[in-house]
């Protein structure tokens, strides 16, 4: 019998401000590519990936299509136009999803490290049957909260807590669900999973990786390339 048919969303809508770039963050160049060609190359050789949609700024839409062809993506089967929040452009990505789509994998183009060992252990989870499945490693720092005093309110117990990364996966129906039950808090949700949680899903978290980081500033960039090797 055939898997159950897995799609990735990739967002690659954000804009490169905090990096210091003229140009979105995804099509940043990375060595030789862009952060979004690194993403998307790991998703498009991955066996378990039928298909993929990739949410994109407005108006950048050729330049994802001419990325595609550069790396030979046949697997992406659309490039939409992202929202005014992350949670919004995965929306308007899984919009496009084929109805045979069963399970979604979401992950950010930021992360140009992702490797197919952490797609498969997210893929695992989904199998095993959670509503969402996010990979994660401890936290390392005390985490404090703190007021707009400046003061300090909380302090956390450190074991309990985890650093959450992407790809995120879930049911593609569990997932339209969520966002369709976010309603106006939609443009607030950070990660996909905080929606699935909101919605009253279970939540299980897979060994993350330290080398999937998330490219934000100039110095992130380069220590990406770095461990890239």
């Amino acid at each position: 019998m055939r898997a159950l048919e897995t799609w990735a969303i990739v967002v690659a809508a954000g804009s490169g401000e905090r990096l210091g770039s003229d140009r979105p963050k995804a099509f940043v160049k990375f060595g030789e590519r862009t952060l979004v060609a690194a993403c998307l190359e790991t998703f498009e050789e991955h066996e378990g990936i039928d298909g993929i949609v990739v949410a994109v700024p407005e108006g950048f839409e050729t330049d994802m299509s001419l990325i595609a062809d550069d790396i030979g993506a046949g697997k992406i089967a659309a490039a939409v136009p992202g929202g005014a929040s992350r949670a919004e452009s995965v929306a308007n990505a899984l919009a496009c999803l084929p109805g045979s789509a069963h399970f979604v994998l979401v992950h950010d183009a930021a992360r140009p490290l992702v490797d197919d060992a952490l797609i498969t252990r997210v893929m695992h989870g989904l199998a095993e049957g959670a509503d969402g499945v996010v990979p994660a490693l401890p936290v390392t720092d005390t985490v404090k909260r703190v007021g707009p005093d400046g003061a300090v309110s909380e302090t956390f117990e450190r074991a309990s807590l985890r650093a959450v990364q992407t790809p995120q996966g879930f049911p593609v129906e569990r997932l339209r669900s969520a966002i369709e039950q976010a309603g106006a808090q939609l443009a607030a949700a950070t990660d996909c999973a905080s929606l699935i949680e909101a919605a009253g899903g279970r939540v299980i978290c897979v060994q993350g990786d330290p080398r999937n980081m998330k490219v934000t500033t100039a110095e992130d960039l380069a220590r990406a390339l770095e461990l890239a090797g």
